[in-house]
């Protein structure tokens, strides 16, 4: 849950190319499709920042606009993904409602219960559907799956280590963007890491591949989970190693229900 302080929820996040990021499961296939992602990080990157300068412009009219009554929206997030809004009058209020609703939901999967809080800030909440297939996007974020190793070790230094460095709590005030500086330094000293250690695997690849289809080396199949891989599979045989590996994704394949605020997600309530 966050205070939106742009005039605007914003439209290019860093999650537009997070959410979308290629797992590595078929060798040169996904190589080159992570080679073209960066393309999209690239012009997300850019446009990201554009907008977050566009909105820093703005940020003094907006101020003044909502000082005249023009209000606060707090945003209600599932998974990265915006279930409801909030509107108040003020900062203040903003910020104990904000408190209010965390210690809410910390006991509670929706807003049922909390018209209280929401009278005594007199704030009026509209729910948002989540859209169905941005969330399955996030089910595919956290659905372990399964993985065919073509590299000879697992890297130690990944692209997505590099893209979990980069903090997705944060807000749109200007001590968000000043905090997010060394994030992204971070970020960038991991990139190059990962960068030189896939330069060297794909420099062994050719000797590594031409062993593997000669069976005189097998193909690790293993289970990629959030936070872990397990051990793997030696599976001799190309043909065998990939229905291993599309057996293993699809027996771990999360199914989550689309989550929402309240048994009527497309109502509007205004509480006074």
């Amino acid at each position: 849950m966050r205070i939106r302080w742009a005039p605007w929820s914003r439209v290019v996040r860093l999650r537009v190319a997070g959410d979308r990021w290629p797992r590595l499961s078929e060798g040169p296939f996904s190589v080159a499709l992570r080679l073209v992602w960066f393309l999209l990080l690239t012009v997300v990157l850019l446009g990201c920042w554009l907008e977050l300068l566009l909105v820093l412009v703005l940020m003094p009219v907006v101020l003044v606009a909502r000082a005249a009554g023009r209000g606060w929206r707090l945003e209600i997030s599932a998974r990265r993904c915006c279930a409801g809004v909030i509107h108040v009058s003020g900062l203040a209020a903003a910020r104990r409602l904000r408190r209010a609703l965390r210690e809410h939901l910390g006991s509670n999967s929706g807003l049922d219960g909390a018209e209280a809080l929401l009278a005594a800030e007199k704030a009026e909440f509209t729910p948002v559907a989540i859209d169905p297939q941005r969330w399955r996007l996030v089910e595919r974020r956290l659905s372990p799956y399964g993985r065919r190793r073509w590299l000879l070790w697992r890297r130690k230094l990944s692209f997505q280590d590099a893209m979990d460095s980069l903090p997705s709590g944060l807000g749109d005030d200007p001590i968000s963007a000043i905090i997010a500086i060394p994030f992204l330094l971070l970020f960038v000293v991991l990139f190059c890491g990962a960068t030189l250690e896939l330069a060297a695997q794909l420099v062994l690849f050719p000797f590594v591949f031409l062993l593997r289809m000669c069976h005189a080396l097998r193909w690790p199949v293993e289970l990629v989970r959030p936070n872990s891989v397990e051990p793997p599979d030696l599976i001799r045989g190309t043909v065998a190693s990939v229905h291993a590996r599309r057996e293993l994704t699809a027996a771990h394949a999360l199914r989550l229900p689309v989550p929402s605020l309240t048994s009527a997600p497309r109502e509007t309530v205004a509480v006074s």
